[in-house]
């Protein structure tokens, strides 16, 4: 989706969604006004009757505080605002105030490369404002955007006590930002706004313009829903309803209403993870050309029948010394984006992709021949993700019935949020470069493996259908990535009991299926069956140094590494989006030799991953656990403790593998808690304490938190976490400091 496209998205949703607050509003206190508050709470009247004057309050807050901005105007003095270049001097701009004087300052700003040496000059345009003597409380900015969706200004101003300023960011589309509150001590006297980057440039500058009301619906939404809370809970009858929901009403496999409120939730999470998808590429991705390496290239390739990618000019590499040393080709002339791309395979004069062909295989090379256009990596990932979600929330209702049956409904639907938030979903959803299209696919394959592999043993008699197609979705997911291979542990773990020479040869058959042609590949291209091209990434990734590193240091950074994944805290603040990922800078000691430098995300920054412990202490006490699920825990630490192991080994840190390890990390969680919850180890107690439940819920809700504003974020040392726009009208809606 482009820039334009979801802009006017923002636009239509912000209007909608204020219209229709604002009737509830109306609609809300009318009713209270002529009527009174008598029916029970099992009526949907009084609900509508008490969220309508929620909405009010919310819209009380709105023209007041949050727009507060917009008061600003009746303490400032004469506006005035730019209006041409004089013609004698390109230097000098007219206002309307002839008493202020106004020039125009280019300042040359040198851009040097890797040498030092002087590549370019940018021109930072200024505008200087004299002889003010006035208060000021606003300034708006009619920008002109050039080459990116946004850029930065900063703004300097005089006042009676100093001199101080202030960096400002102006979106394209955000209109709003173009007004900007100030706060001076006094008068200023001298006043000025410089562009910083050379991205756009000044069309016209007013002094003290009126700021509009600006309603944002999203937040109006928010508020309302936080009064509409808060107002129930202070009636005790509502708030005996809602203990009565939170702490005793049980999951009903067969009841219609939680079967739809399941089904709901499920449509709102996929909305909400294509919304992700769809807005989540900047608009530079979209147009660089090496980000086309697996959705265009690698599908044409294949179409033609052919392993290599036929583009840029790889016989250049052939001449240099060092091809796989990407600092020393910048050094000596090679230049990228022309001669080769970052992230590409060469090998011998030819440039390939290294990473999985199964998704190439199986959607975008048959979405080529069916459309003849190229699908997408955003599109092809959330088609991915999209399934993965519909399959884990069968995984998980599987689960719940069979594991856990006499659960809460609240511990069943929040089980399933904290699945999709905490098993690092927001990573391929809002990171839609090639690299997560193999992650995407990766990972849909793992769950509908384990799904299918649950489900052959769920009657007494093995289904060998189910078996098969459970291997085969294994198979594929090495397909995509090959250190998901280990996943396969789960498969013989599940099947001890069922062992036999017709059950290894139901789980052989699709492996070998899948492994001819993944051998045959591979040996077309590099002349080695097991070798995928990693070595040959052109890439910055330190391979050919980190080799020269002797033993010890590399159990050291092995060791860090590993604990990285599993301990390294985000950063969190009051400032939105609240929780934010740190560089692996900040974890690393000094005697650590990073190998690859990017941000990281611990898997405790999600709560609910402490209920381990309980799993840790009945395994080594008399009492040891004998659940259903003990087994099936123990194999999923299993898989991620040697996912982290090779990641840690092979990669190094970052945050966007955590994919490979937080669903198995996960899902034992939530089994724990509800152990702990209920007292027991198979059955769900009838007189559960209620405060194990309560710091159940805190814990998973915060896990919910912390991963539904990392989609909000960016986990990749990529510049900007998707469009402008739509992060800004977040930050705006959603902040409670930075929005003003």
């Amino acid at each position: 989706m482009d820039s334009p496209a979801i802009v006017s998205l923002i636009t239509h949703f912000n209007f909608l969604s204020v219209i229709a607050m604002a009737f509830l509003a109306v609609c809300g206190t009318v009713a209270i006004l002529i009527g009174r508050l008598t029916q029970t709470v099992f009526q949907g009247k009084v609900f509508l009757k008490i969220f309508g004057l929620a909405s009010l309050f919310a819209f009380v807050l709105e023209v007041t505080v949050f727009n507060y901005s917009s008061h600003l105007r009746h303490f400032s003095d004469a506006g005035f605002h730019t209006t041409e270049v004089s013609p004698q001097d390109s230097t000098i701009l007219f206002t309307t105030d002839p008493t202020v004087s106004a020039k125009r300052v280019f300042k040359p700003k040198a851009i040097r490369d890797s040498r030092g040496n002087i590549d370019s000059v940018l021109a930072t345009d200024e505008i200087v404002f004299e002889n003010l003597d006035r208060r000021i409380t606003s300034l708006h900015i009619r920008p002109v955007f050039k080459n990116n969706d946004f850029f930065a200004l900063h703004i300097k101003a005089t006042d009676e006590t100093d001199t101080r300023g202030f960096i400002r960011i102006l979106y394209d589309g955000f209109s709003r930002d173009n007004h900007i509150p100030v706060q001076y001590f006094g008068k200023v006297s001298k006043l000025s706004v410089q562009i910083l980057g050379g991205s756009g440039e000044f069309s016209q500058i007013t002094v003290n313009k009126s700021i509009p009301f600006y309603f944002s619906g999203l937040r109006i939404l928010v508020v309302a829903c936080l009064f509409f809370v808060i107002i129930l809970f202070a009636s005790k009858k509502f708030r005996a309803k809602a203990i009565y929901f939170l702490f005793e009403y049980k999951f009903n496999p067969a009841g219609k209403k939680q079967k739809f409120v399941y089904a709901f939730m499920v449509i709102l999470i996929l909305s909400f993870s294509g919304i992700s998808a769809f807005t989540s590429t900047s608009k530079f991705w979209q147009e660089y050309v090496g980000d086309w390496q697996y959705n265009i290239f690698l599908v044409d390739a294949l179409l033609a029948g052919r392993t290599y990618l036929d583009v840029g000019r790889p016989e250049m590499l052939q001449i240099a010394e060092r091809p796989y040393d990407l600092q020393w080709l910048a050094e000596n002339g090679f230049r990228t984006n022309d001669w080769w791309y970052g992230d590409w395979a060469y090998y011998e004069g030819k440039f390939y992709s290294y990473f999985g062909i199964v998704p190439a295989v199986i959607l975008f090379a048959p979405y080529k021949l069916i459309t003849g256009d190229y699908l997408p990596n955003y599109a092809g990932i959330f088609i991915f993700m999209a399934i993965a979600i519909i399959l884990m929330a069968i995984l998980w209702r599987h689960c719940v019935k069979r594991y856990m049956p006499n659960t809460t409904f609240i511990f069943y639907l929040l089980g399933f949020l904290t699945l999709f938030f905490a098993s690092a979903l927001f990573v391929p959803l809002r990171f839609t470069r090639f690299y997560s299209v193999v992650t995407a696919g990766g990972f849909m394959f793992i769950i509908a493996g384990i799904l299918l592999l649950l489900k052959s043993i769920d009657r007494e008699r093995l289904n060998g259908l189910k078996l098969f197609f459970a291997c085969l979705c294994f198979a594929l997911a090495v397909g995509c990535r090959p250190n998901l291979i280990f996943v396969s542990i789960f498969v013989p773990i599940v099947l001890w009991k069922y062992r036999s020479f017709k059950v290894a040869a139901l789980i052989m058959i699709p492996y070998i299926i899948v492994a001819i042609p993944l051998c045959y590949y591979n040996y077309i291209r590099f002349g080695s069956i097991f070798d995928f091209g990693v070595n040959y990434n052109l890439t910055n990734l330190n391979t050919s140094g980190y080799s020269l590193l002797n033993p010890i240091n590399r159990f050291l950074n092995t060791f860090v590494n590993f604990l990285a994944y599993l301990f390294s805290l985000n950063i969190y603040s009051h400032f939105f989006p609240y929780v934010e990922c740190h560089h692996d800078e900040f974890f690393f000691p000094s005697l650590a030799a990073k190998r690859f430098y990017d941000k990281t995300v611990g898997i405790i920054n999600f709560p609910i991953v402490f209920f381990w412990f309980l799993y840790f202490k009945k395994l080594f006490t008399k009492n040891k656990i004998r659940s259903q699920t003990f087994y099936l825990s123990t194999t999923f630490l299993a898989i991620a403790t040697i996912t982290i192991f090779v990641n840690s080994w092979l990669i190094g840190v970052s945050g966007r593998y955590i994919i490979d390890y937080a669903f198995f990390l996960i899902l034992p969680s939530i089994f724990y808690a509800y152990y702990w919850c209920n007292n027991s180890r198979q059955t769900c107690c009838e007189n559960q304490p209620k405060n194990r439940l309560k710091i159940t819920y805190t814990l998973l809700a915060a896990s919910i938190f912390v991963g539904l504003f990392l989609f909000a974020t960016n986990v990749t040392n990529d510049p900007t976490p998707g469009n402008p726009a739509l992060y800004r009208y977040l930050q705006y809606s959603l902040g409670f400091v930075n929005n003003l």
